[in-house]
């Protein structure tokens, strides 16, 4: 990939970012051509299909809008900051249930003795929780220790989805899942730690967004 083309993509992220801030969802892709200096909607579809394989985009192809950033992506963006901004930017009110391992896994308490406002700009529904990360597994997903995440409860993942996996009886991890042949391989992102390989593990949510204090 060309630096080009990397800026192209970065100004396509971010242009989707502030049109999702601002009008509460994201641009056609029409529109996203003339943000950015493309000359057709077919380039923007390249772009998206590239920026959808490197797990910074998710698409629907069912519906033309159905554009949604992934939580490295809206770093990126600089959403960072609108997600430290916490009740001002608006949103909704969270519980904070516990502190997650993005090391080796650890036990997460399920006592909610704290809330977070999620802004509108992570897509939140029932079941919706947040989590305090602890460990340096994921620093190359965006995801550093001290952050808090957003998961969104759920008992499926995708290759690649970034999932809270329970891996022992009340032990849980944070790690990107892939399921192999006869095994589940949960990846961290960051090159000095190994990947962990189960026979089996539950899946107890996917991450949705990323949310870091700025003193």
């Amino acid at each position: 990939m060309t630096k080009h083309d990397a800026l192209r993509k970065q100004r396509i992220i971010d242009y989707i970012a502030a049109t999702v801030r601002e009008s509460g969802y994201p641009p056609s892709v029409r529109e996203i051509a003339a943000a950015v200096g493309l000359a057709s909607t077919s380039a923007v579809h390249h772009h998206l299909s590239s920026l959808e394989r490197e797990g910074l985009l998710e698409r629907d192809a069912t519906q033309s809008r159905a554009l949604r950033l992934t939580p490295s992506a809206m770093l990126s963006a600089g959403a960072t900051d609108a997600l430290a901004r916490g009740p001002e930017a608006g949103g909704q009110a969270i519980p904070v249930i516990g502190e997650i391992a993005a090391g080796g896994p650890i036990e997460a308490y399920q006592e909610a003795t704290e809330s977070v406002t999620v802004p509108d700009l992570i897509n939140t529904s029932a079941g919706t929780y947040v989590l305090r990360v602890r460990g340096d597994s994921m620093v190359d997903a965006h995801i550093m220790d001290g952050d808090l995440v957003v998961i969104r409860e759920q008992e499926t993942a995708r290759d690649g989805d970034i999932v809270v996996a329970q891996v022992e009886e009340n032990a849980v991890t944070l790690k990107r899942f892939f399921k192999e042949r006869d095994r589940v391989r949960l990846q961290p992102a960051n090159e000095t730690y190994e990947p962990q390989f189960y026979d089996d593990v539950r899946i107890q949510g996917k991450l949705v967004g990323v949310i870091r204090r700025v003193d």
